[in-house]
């Protein structure tokens, strides 16, 4: 079923995981070249340890 499922939205699906992607990406990459702080903060830019 979840074959079939992926086999049928296959398109949308990598489509949305990459626009997400850039989205993410591009909040990285603001927040480094402003030193935007809150978005430093968040869990997924956050260095291991900190």
């Amino acid at each position: 079923m979840v074959k079939d499922l992926f086999s049928r939205y296959k398109n949308k699906i990598l489509l949305i995981l990459l626009i997400v992607y850039v989205i993410i990406l591009g909040l990285g990459t603001f927040g480094e070249l402003f030193e935007i702080k809150w978005i430093l903060d968040l869990p997924i830019f956050r260095p291991p340890g900190k």
